[in-house]
């Protein structure tokens, strides 16, 4: 291998956790809108924030398109939305959500 290529870090190393509550609400979906799914063929991602509503005890506030990993420990990669959903409902707040940011690899062929 070539001294010059770089050795990337693995994905696993940009993974956020945080711990968030939304107040009087209702329920965690009404502030924070999570889409995709396995029966979309996608991982469950976060849509919409309010951050307004939303109060981050520790870590940082995911945002829009942020991947959606686990749940209070639970995994729900490969979970359809509505799995994801039931999931989130399950837990009271406050949750502990684990993202991470995708990466886009744009390649240009000429």
């Amino acid at each position: 291998m070539s001294k010059t290529l770089k050795k990337k870090k693995h994905w696993f190393v940009k993974v956020q956790e945080c711990s968030v509550s939304w107040g009087g609400s209702g329920e965690l979906t009404a502030v924070v809108e999570v889409l995709g799914g396995a029966e979309l063929g996608e991982f469950p991602h976060i849509g919409r924030v309010i951050p307004e509503a939303v109060v981050c005890h520790t870590g940082r506030l995911p945002g829009s398109g942020d991947v959606l990993l686990e749940v209070n420990g639970t995994p729900v990669s490969g979970l359809t939305n509505r799995d994801t959903l039931a999931v989130i409902r399950h837990f009271r707040e406050p949750i502990r959500l684990k993202t991470v940011r995708p990466v886009v690899d744009v390649c240009s062929f000429s």
